[in-house]
C-alpha cells in the first residue's frame, strides 16, 4: 500500500454484530459511523450503507466476522467503486508494538488495530477493553510489549445464554445504567448480576496490572461502554473509534 500520496482511504472495521466506518484524509478521520448488520448479509446492505460516499481512493478493513461477511463486503466494494478491499491482520511487531501470541495471526486484528490506535495515543503503559460481543483485554507496557489479555462472553452474549439455556428466565436489555445492587425480578436480577460480573471483572484487571506499572491508561471502547463506564469504580476513557484509529496507523504508514 502507498497510502500516503491517497486523498481519501475508507477504513472499516467488521465485528460479530456491527460494522463501524470512517473515512482517513489529509484533515484527518472523519466521524464513525455505525450499524448491526443483519445475520443473512448481502452486499445489498452495504451498498445501501455507502451510497452516498464519494469513491474512495482506497478501503482497508479489520474483520473478525464470518466468510460470509468478508464476501459481501469484498463484493458490495467491487460494485460500488470497482475497488478491492485491502485486509489487515495481525502482526508478530509492528507500528511499535510486540504481539504477545505465538502465533500472531491468531490474535484478532481488531483487538491488535485497538492496541496501535491506543499506542499513538498515550507513552504510557495502558490497558485496551473492548466490550462487545465478547469482552476483551489486551494489556501492553510502556515499550509497546503486549503483555498478553483475556477474552469472555460480553454482555450480550450473557443475556443470550442465560435467556437460551433457562426456560424460566427472561431477559431484556437496557440502554439505561442498570442498578448492581440485589434486584427484585428476574429480568432485573439477570442484568444486574451480567453487569456486576463484567464491571467487577474490568475493576479486577485494571487494579492487578496498575500494581505492575507505574502509570496505567485505560482504553474502553465497543457497544456496551457507555453503559459499563457509568459503572466503574475508576476513570477510564471512552473511544468506540479506537479500531479505526489503529486502521489509519496501518493504512498511512504501509
Amino acid at each position: 500500500m502507498t497510502n500516503q500520496t491517497k486523498d481519501n482511504i475508507l477504513l472499516i472495521d467488521i465485528g460479530n454484530s456491527s460494522l463501524k466506518w470512517a473515512e482517513y484524509s489529509v484533515h484527518g478521520l472523519s466521524g464513525m459511523s455505525s450499524q448491526r448488520y443483519p445475520e443473512n448479509i448481502t452486499s445489498a446492505f452495504f451498498k445501501e450503507c455507502w451510497k452516498e460516499l464519494d469513491k474512495p481512493d482506497e478501503v482497508v478493513a479489520s474483520c473478525v466476522a464470518n466468510e460470509s461477511v468478508w464476501q459481501a463486503l469484498a463484493e458490495a466494494c467491487d460494485e460500488l467503486w470497482s475497488l478491492k478491499v485491502q485486509k489487515v491482520g495481525s502482526l508478530k511487531q509492528g507500528f511499535g508494538l510486540d504481539n504477545a501470541y505465538d502465533n500472531a495471526s491468531a490474535l484478532g486484528s481488531d483487538r491488535w488495530c485497538a492496541m496501535i490506535g491506543a499506542f499513538q495515543i498515550v507513552d504510557s503503559a495502558f490497558l485496551v477493553i473492548s466490550a462487545g460481543s465478547a469482552l476483551t483485554f489486551d494489556m501492553v507496557d510502556e515499550s509497546g510489549k503486549h503483555m498478553g489479555g483475556y477474552i469472555v462472553p460480553g454482555i450480550g452474549m450473557m443475556r443470550e445464554s442465560l435467556g437460551y439455556q433457562t426456560a424460566l428466565v427472561k431477559t431484556k436489555s437496557t440502554e439505561n445504567i442498570p442498578s448492581l445492587s440485589l434486584a427484585n425480578s428476574t429480568e432485573q436480577c439477570v442484568e444486574a448480576g451480567i453487569y456486576l460480573s463484567a464491571v467487577k471483572l474490568i475493576e479486577a484487571v485494571y487494579e492487578r496490572e496498575s500494581k505492575q506499572v507505574k502509570q496505567l491508561k485505560c482504553f474502553l471502547t465497543g457497544g456496551d461502554a457507555p453503559i459499563i463506564e457509568g459503572l466503574l469504580s475508576f476513570k477510564c476513557v471512552i473511544m468506540p473509534e479506537l479500531v479505526l484509529r489503529g486502521l489509519a496507523v496501518i493504512a498511512t504508514n504501509n
